[in-house]
């Protein structure tokens, strides 16, 4: 039986435990990128999402009525106009650039955490799982050191003379983590309260949904054996994803299983950039060495693809 000291001792190491930062600014790298594309992805219908005059999609006294309770929303400070509309939506695509390129990164991420949840209660009807993930990972990257490397902060600080130490506690790793795991585990409990993921038959009808639609996969979805292995091994996949991953063995094969199920999903179908996080946020699985050899590896794979694919055209 574990004794007491032996479980605080396991708690201490698995939340605290020093680890090199690379993973985490990385992925806040990635992150912020999605950050800026899923605001330039509002600006063509910033009329219709958050626009204040007639064309609309829900006017702003009835968004803010619909929220009434206390909920981060900046539209309740600005006046009711165009402009202030407008610049709440350009202050947040600003601020997911500083988030990305990591300039004055912490302030930067909770400004641009306030700004996304304000455009979010200002029209919840355009909302999708996307959004939800990305609000929760950006809530957990304000307490995350993700500053320290790979950063204008990190570079300006190191230009005078103080540089960040940049072996940081595993907790906002964790948490994160976490965070990716109960996405999963949520949605296979959530699968298997139905019919359709436990009979097979789900990817029959979302390969059929036309409105998220992105191509439409030759034979792959007609045959009913095909069908059942596609439910159940996403339904298996995603189990794993938030159980199996934390076991040590299994990590790597599990996460690239979680890779092609994405890259499957995104090919497939329009969801937002729910696909995206997911994949980035694997990043945060690997291993100290594990992302240094990413690092050294696959800047050299694409220089030879790209050399191949321009020899080929010239």
């Amino acid at each position: 039986m574990i004794s007491f000291k032996a479980f605080l001792r396991g708690w201490d190491h698995f939340f605290y435990k020093r680890t090199d930062a690379s993973a985490l600014c990385i992925f806040r790298i990635m992150f912020g990128f999605f950050l800026f594309l899923n605001g330039i992805s509002l600006v063509e219908d910033f009329q219709v999402w958050y626009g204040i005059g007639d064309n609309a999609l829900i006017p702003l006294h009835d968004s803010l009525n619909f929220y009434s309770n206390f909920r981060i929303n900046v539209y309740r400070w600005l006046s009711p106009t165009e402009t202030s509309a407008w610049m709440v939506l350009i202050a947040y695509i600003t601020t997911s650039v500083f988030v990305m390129v990591g300039f004055k990164t912490r302030i930067s991420t909770i400004i641009c955490f306030i700004l996304m949840v304000s455009m979010q209660n200002r029209n919840y009807s355009i909302l999708n799982s996307g959004d939800t993930l990305m609000r929760c990972m950006l809530f957990l990257m304000m307490f995350a050191p993700t500053h320290v490397k790979y950063s204008v902060d990190a570079y300006l600080s190191e230009k005078k003379g103080l540089p960040y130490r940049t072996d940081i506690s595993l907790l906002t790793i964790r948490l994160m983590q976490l965070q990716f795991s109960l996405v999963y585990l949520a949605t296979t409990l959530f699968k298997l309260k139905g019919y359709d993921w436990v009979d097979g038959t789900a990817v029959y009808y979302t390969s059929r949904l036309v409105n998220f639609q992105r191509i439409v996969l030759p034979f792959v979805f007609d045959f009913p054996f095909l069908i059942k292995f596609a439910t159940w091994s996403a339904l298996f996949i995603e189990f794993a994803m938030g159980s199996l991953v934390w076991i040590k063995e299994f990590r790597l094969p599990v996460l690239f299983a979680g890779l092609l199920l994405h890259l499957g999903i995104e090919v497939s179908m329009s969801i937002g950039f729910f696909e995206w996080v997911m994949i980035a946020a694997y990043i945060l699985f690997l291993e100290p060495k594990e992302v240094k050899w990413l690092q050294q590896c696959l800047p050299q794979i694409v220089r030879r693809q790209l050399r191949t694919a321009s020899s080929n055209f010239f």
